[in-house]
């Protein structure tokens, strides 16, 4: 059977989960919260729905991604694969996946402690994880990790057929040919050879690397399936420290050119519930401050990712960061209401 990047949910009653980051104790809190049964049944008829990420920093990644495979399998589950799970898939250990990359395992140690992936666990891992879509839909509504792009979704349709890691490599491959041969390509070599390990120091900022940020440009824009999981960006005014690294491109606000009536609910871009002098920033106001709204030219995209990503903060820093800023949501669908891991409630406006 062929990939399919796009899927269709059941015309049943929907939580939608934002990134989950293996924090999967909070996780369990919220399934709770919301009326299911410890095996992800609810009695009502609801279904759940990931919007990617549910593994990479958190203690427990292994714990829910088997989960979700279990629920996925009796149908009570769906999700669309996150910029985390595509990194697993395409051999590309970033910043906190420790757990499934030991190589990963030493820079990843303010992340610790976590549940590693047995080693003989990781090809089925892999495989079945390759087979869930990038996009779901149904007739009232669009889920996507990051960005909803018609002309990338149009190059995944000229794709069908082909494996998700096989078109993963052959973007791939069209990306690195098309870098490779720019002509700032050599001051981007420079760079990595002279800064890049300084790139990973947030106390110190490395020297200017324009090209460096000229290179994730291009990255980001040119490779359908990451842009998809990712979102495009833009050169920052700054260079910033997010993800491990210091950067020099930030996210675009793709929903403000976003006009389609279908809504969309996305994750990936980290919102602050109780925004606090010390929370993570809200993606840089990218999204708008105030936490229950709707966004974008026709206010119908809404980012459910609350932070639950950065709760090693609080666990590492607890005379710095509160617990409660990083919180867990669902969004319940068609009711659109939030419902948090700790029992909160709000409608969304």
């Amino acid at each position: 059977m062929s990939y399919s990047y796009r899927q269709f949910l059941p015309d049943t009653p929907l939580d939608i989960v934002g990134d989950v980051h293996g924090e999967f104790a909070a996780f369990q809190s919220l399934l709770h919260r919301l009326g299911y049964r410890d095996d992800g049944f609810h009695p009502r008829g609801r279904r759940l729905v990931f919007v990617g990420d549910l593994c990479d920093r958190g203690p427990d990644s292994p714990a829910m991604l088997a989960w979700f495979k279990q629920a996925y399998e009796r149908g009570w589950a769906w999700m669309v694969l996150g910029n985390h799970e595509l990194n697993i898939l395409a051999d590309d250990p970033k910043d906190g996946s420790g757990w499934f990359f030991d190589v990963r395992a030493e820079k990843d140690a303010h992340y610790a402690p976590w549940h590693c992936v047995e080693e003989k666990e990781k090809t089925e891992l892999c495989a079945w994880l390759a087979e869930q879509p990038l996009l779901l839909e149904r007739e009232d509504l669009r889920i996507v990790h990051a960005a909803w792009l018609p002309p990338q979704i149009e190059c995944l349709e000229e794709a069908k057929g082909e494996s998700l890691t096989a078109q993963y490599r052959r973007f791939d491959a069209e990306l690195k040919h098309r870098l490779q041969t720019a002509s700032w390509y050599p001051d981007y070599l420079y760079e990595q050879a002279h800064y890049a390990p300084q790139a990973e120091n947030p106390d110190h900022a490395p020297p200017p690397m324009p090209a460096t940020a000229r290179y994730e440009l291009e990255r980001s824009r040119l490779h359908p399936i990451r842009a998809l999981t990712s979102g495009v960006e833009r050169l920052a005014d700054k260079p910033f420290y997010a993800g491990g690294r210091w950067r020099g491109t930030t996210r675009c606000a793709w929903w403000d050119d976003y006009r389609d009536d279908k809504p969309v609910v996305i994750g990936h871009y980290w919102r602050s519930w109780q925004p606090s002098p010390a929370a993570v920033a809200a993606e840089r106001l990218l999204l708008p401050p105030q936490p229950d709204v709707w966004h974008g030219a026709r206010r119908n995209v809404f980012c459910v990712d609350f932070s639950i990503g950065a709760s090693w903060r609080a666990r590492k820093f607890p005379q710095k960061y509160r617990p409660e800023q990083f919180r867990l949501a669902a969004l319940r669908w068609p009711e659109k209401v939030l419902v948090f891991e700790n029992g909160e409630c709000a409608a969304t406006r």
